[in-house]
């Protein structure tokens, strides 16, 4: 559209610049023959005909003038070119963008099903019975044992019902040690892949937020809320629980501290909220974290 237009504009220009030449040229021709009209003498009539000096200066005033025109349309057109390379650019910036947004949003498709898979191999033992995959999550959500702490609870009874509380715990993920640290291993790895497509992608904080959100939100909050219990409990055994606790209750120290290496990370980056003040710091502390791996 822009293009045909300025097709027009040109093709209008040419036309009153051929108009103005052959008008300018018609007065050049009949001017001599006018001139002698008035002056049948060309004695007077040369005399007179000095003062055709004075229409050539007049041509070079229209000429001048014509320039000026010229560099003024000159300086529409670039000012009309300036606008189009901006929209362009405005344009291009938007494909990209729509780009770079779809293409992480596969991404992050492609690391929920990667969760999904390490959560379908989830296998729970308890009293001889298994649990796998949903069955394994639905279990280990309906043995949560939380502990409310309310206005009327003193602090001597909400510190033996937690610790009887972490200890029912520990007993319940203890034996399954193994199986936690591997699901807490690979669902780290999905999660430290959404972590450089956010870090690494050029888009705004808002889109970032967007993206973040909608990867844990098809996690699911079940299963986010199995990681953030996993990862607590790994942090109060060492709060509440003294030595002749473990001892009493045949528990060892720290069995979930491995495990909760890569589940705290996990806990951590849900919670978090992504701000354009806070954003390039987490991004330098992000890159120093995994160094050569950026």
């Amino acid at each position: 559209m822009s293009s045909k237009k300025q097709d027009d504009n040109s093709d209008k220009h040419l036309r009153n610049f051929l108009l103005i030449a052959l008008v300018l040229t018609a007065l050049t021709l009949v001017f001599p023959f006018t001139v002698n009209h008035f002056f049948a003498n060309w004695s007077e009539s040369g005399t007179f005909g000095d003062t055709y000096g004075a229409l050539n200066a007049l041509f070079s005033g229209l000429a001048f003038a014509g320039l000026i025109i010229t560099v003024l349309i000159q300086k529409k057109e670039l000012e009309n070119q300036s606008k189009e390379l901006q929209m362009q650019r405005t344009e291009m910036k938007e494909t990209r963008k729509e780009f770079l947004i779809n293409r992480t949003t596969s991404l992050v498709y492609n690391q929920l099903d990667r969760f999904e898979k390490c959560l379908s191999e989830l296998t729970i033992t308890n009293n001889g019975r298994i649990f796998v995959g949903n069955d394994a999550v639905s279990f280990l959500d309906d043995n949560r044992d939380t502990v409310y702490r309310s206005y009327d609870k003193s602090e001597e009874e909400y510190n033996t019902e937690k610790k009887t509380s972490i200890i029912n715990l520990l007993k319940l993920y203890t034996p399954n040690k193994s199986e936690i640290e591997k699901f807490a291993h690979n669902a780290y790895n999905s999660v430290e892949v959404l972590k450089r497509l956010i870090y690494k992608t050029d888009l705004e904080i808002e889109e970032l937020n967007d993206i973040k959100k909608l990867f844990f939100i098809n996690i699911g909050f079940i299963n986010m809320g199995i990681i953030e219990r996993i990862s607590d409990l790994a942090e109060d055994e060492l709060k509440f629980l003294q030595v002749q606790d473990y001892y009493s209750n045949g528990l060892d120290v720290g069995q979930l501290m491995r495990a909760n290496i890569f589940l705290k990370s996990i806990k951590e980056f849900y919670r978090l909220r992504l701000t354009k003040e806070n954003f390039s710091e987490l991004k330098t502390e992000w890159i120093k974290n995994i160094g050569n791996e950026a």
